[in-house]
C-alpha cells in the first residue's frame, strides 16, 4: 500500500456564546487519510470548572471543511490514584468520576457538544472533581467500541512569588494607540531537575470566555529548568498587557510529557507552510488511531493591575 503523508490543519471551534469561547488547533500528520480521535483532558488543582475532557474526530481527508468532528455519547472517567516506588501505580476505584457531557449554570447552560464535565458541577460545586498535588490521575475513554487510556501526576506547585511591571511601550492598532507594559513573574525553581512550567492569563479580551483555549498563553517562551536549576527565576513574558487592565495570572507545573506535547504543539502549529518539514506531535494518549494529551496542571497565581 502506497503511504502518503499528509499534513494538514483540523480545527476543534467550539460554540461560541457570549460567556462561553473556547478553540484549539491540532496539526496532525496522517497516513492516507486516516481520521483519529483528538483529546483534549485537564485536571488542575485550583479551578474545578477546568477539569475537563473534549472529544474530537478528524475528518477524513476527502471530506470537505476543517472542523473536527464532535464526538458524543462517549464513556469518559478519571480516577485517582498514586505512583508507586516501583513507578507502578495503585487507583483508588471509589474516587472515579464519570465525565458527562450536559448543560451547566455556569457556562449559561450552554451545550458544548463532545465537551465532558463533572456533573456535580450542575448540583454540588463544592464536591466536583478536584485534582490534588502528589496525585495520579487516569483518564479511561471508550469511545465507538474502542478504548483510549491515559495517566498524568499533579506535581508540587512552584509558588509565584510576585508579578512586577516594566518595558512600557505604545503599541498601535489600527486608528487606536495602547500603552501596555509587560508582566515578570518571580520564582524559585526547586532545586530538583526537570521542572516544566506554562504560562497562563486571564485579561479584558477572554474574560468571559472559557477554556484553557481562551486564556492567554505563551508555551513558546522556555519553560525546562536545565540551565536554571534551583535558582531564582525573574521572567519577562513578550505578551503585553493594556495599561488599566486587571490581569489573573497562572504558571502552570507540568510533567516534562506534558510540556512536550504542547511544544511540539507550537511547533506544528508555527511550523512554516506546507513545505516544512512536518513535525509530530507527542502524545500522551495510548490507544489506536489517537492523538491529544491528557494535562495536569499543579497551578499557583497572582493577580495584578497593569498601571
Amino acid at each position: 500500500m502506497k503511504t502518503v503523508l499528509l499534513k494538514r490543519k483540523w480545527m476543534w471551534l467550539a460554540v461560541c456564546l457570549a460567556a462561553v469561547g473556547c478553540e484549539r488547533d491540532f496539526e496532525i500528520d496522517l497516513n492516507d487519510g486516516q481520521p483519529q480521535l483528538i483529546v483534549e483532558a485537564y485536571i488542575n488543582n485550583e479551578m474545578p470548572l477546568y477539569n475537563y475532557v473534549v472529544l474530537s474526530r478528524s475528518k477524513d481527508f476527502y471530506e470537505s471543511g476543517l472542523q473536527n468532528v464532535a464526538v458524543t455519547g462517549a464513556m469518559v472517567t478519571i480516577t485517582e490514584g498514586m505512583r508507586m516506588p516501583d513507578n507502578t501505580y495503585q487507583w483508588d476505584g471509589a474516587t472515579t468520576v464519570q465525565m458527562k457531557e450536559g448543560r451547566l449554570q455556569q457556562l449559561n447552560n450552554s451545550s458544548l457538544p463532545g465537551f465532558y464535565f463533572d456533573q456535580r458541577l450542575a448540583t454540588d460545586s463544592i464536591n466536583a472533581l478536584m485534582g490534588k498535588p502528589g496525585k495520579s490521575y487516569k483518564l479511561d475513554i471508550e469511545a465507538d467500541g474502542k478504548k483510549y487510556s491515559a495517566i498524568t501526576e499533579l506535581l508540587i506547585p512552584v509558588a509565584i512569588d510576585s508579578l512586577t511591571l516594566g518595558n512600557y511601550y505604545l503599541d498601535k492598532n489600527e486608528d487606536t494607540v495602547y500603552r501596555k507594559a509587560r508582566i515578570t513573574v518571580h520564582y524559585k525553581d526547586p532545586d530538583t531537575i526537570g521542572n516544566t512550567q506554562l504560562y497562563y492569563w486571564r485579561h479584558w479580551e477572554n474574560r468571559n470566555s472559557f477554556g484553557w483555549g481562551a486564556l492567554g498563553t505563551n508555551r513558546y517562551t522556555p519553560g525546562t529548568d536545565d540551565l536554571i536549576n534551583g535558582q531564582y527565576v525573574d521572567l519577562t513574558l513578550s505578551n503585553g498587557f493594556v495599561i488599566g487592565d486587571t490581569v489573573n495570572y497562572f504558571m502552570s507545573s507540568v510533567e516534562r510529557k506534558v510540556y512536550n506535547f504542547w511544544d511540539s504543539f507550537n511547533k506544528a502549529r508555527s511550523n512554516g507552510g506546507p513545505f516544512a518539514t512536518p513535525v509530530s506531535l507527542q502524545s500522551t494518549i495510548s490507544g489506536e488511531n489517537v492523538v491529544g494529551c491528557f494535562s495536569g496542571f499543579s497551578l499557583s497565581g497572582k493577580t495584578i493591575s497593569i498601571k
